[in-house]
C-alpha cells in the first residue's frame, strides 16, 4: 500500500475527509461501494477515490465466486482470491478511517483506468 502525495493530485480539506470517511470505509464492504457513488460521487473526492478501489475489489469478489463453478481447482482459487481481497478490503477500510488516500497495489491501477 502506497500513500498518495495529496499535494500533487488532490487537495482535500479536513472537513471533506471527515465527511467522506464513513462512505469511504463502506466502499470496501462487498456491494456498498454503490452507495458511495450514489450519494457522494460529485461532492467528495476522498470518498470517490475509495469507492473506485472498492468497486474493483467487489468485481474481484464476484469473479472469485464464479470460479466455484470450476471443479476441484475452482474452490482453491476462490478461497485464495477471497483471502487476498479480504486483506485488501481491510487495508482500504483502515486507510479510509485514518483519512489517507492510500493506493492498494494492482487495485488502484485498475481503479484509475475505470471511467465512472
Amino acid at each position: 500500500m502506497q500513500d498518495l502525495d495529496l499535494r500533487e493530485e488532490v487537495t482535500l480539506s479536513k472537513s471533506q475527509i471527515r465527511e467522506g470517511a464513513p462512505y469511504a470505509a463502506l466502499s470496501y464492504v462487498f456491494f456498498l461501494c454503490i452507495l458511495t457513488f450514489i450519494f457522494k460521487k460529485d461532492t467528495n473526492e476522498f470518498a470517490h477515490f475509495h469507492a473506485r478501489q472498492g468497486i474493483v475489489i467487489f468485481v474481484g469478489e464476484l469473479i472469485c465466486f464464479f470460479l466455484l463453478a470450476i471443479p476441484l481447482i475452482g474452490q482453491f482459487f476462490c478461497r485464495i482470491g477471497l483471502i487476498i481481497l479480504f486483506v485488501a478490503s481491510l487495508c482500504g477500510i483502515f486507510s479510509a478511517l485514518t483519512g489517507k488516500m492510500s493506493r492498494i497495489s494492482l487495485v488502484s491501477d485498475l481503479a484509475q483506468k475505470m471511467v465512472i
